[in-house]
């Protein structure tokens, strides 16, 4: 021990003597669990980067209604483009979590538009629908949005290596 570590091997400053950051509770292990998990690029853009998603995704079906484009075709290429933008943010350093938060918004945008409840209607209506017709697609949209934002973050994890 040089005077500047703990017991443990630990430097003073959060670090392993090799120079690896810890976090306090279990080594550099865990330091590099936390960084998969949630990344290098915080859930500030991903949470941002959903909201802009599902609004954008949502009014998709009136854009591409008016050029003749069906609903099948317009949800189709927001889920692909959805996968794409997931991948290529978990492969800049976004983690598992932020990846699923970042697929989210546009999902369930494109879920309530496309398999939802009449467009612009509110359950607080009298006769507007129920709110299980609105939560229906929303919570598919979490399974999607897990399954898209894992697989992404797997992959762009892998692509974001073997590119270092």
């Amino acid at each position: 021990m040089t005077g500047g570590e703990t017991a443990s091997g630990e430097a003073a400053g959060g670090e392993t003597a090799s120079g690896e950051a810890t976090d306090g509770t279990g080594g550099p292990g865990s330091a590099s669990l936390r960084r998969i998990l949630l990344g290098e690029t915080g859930f500030e853009c991903a949470t941002v980067w959903s909201a802009v998603g599902f609004a954008l995704s949502y009014v998709a079906f009136d854009a591409t209604a008016a050029a003749g484009v069906g609903a099948p075709a317009t949800a189709g290429v927001l889920a692909a483009v959805t996968a794409l933008g997931a991948l290529g943010f978990a492969a800049t350093g976004g983690g598992v979590l932020p990846t699923v938060l970042l697929a989210y918004g546009p999902l369930a945008g494109t879920l309530l538009r496309a398999a939802g409840p009449t467009p612009y209607a509110s359950p607080l209506e009298a006769d507007g629908p129920s709110l299980l017709a609105v939560a229906e697609p929303l919570g598919v949209a979490v399974a999607a949005a897990l399954a898209i934002g894992v697989a992404a973050a797997v992959v762009g994890y892998a692509v974001g290596r073997s590119a270092d």
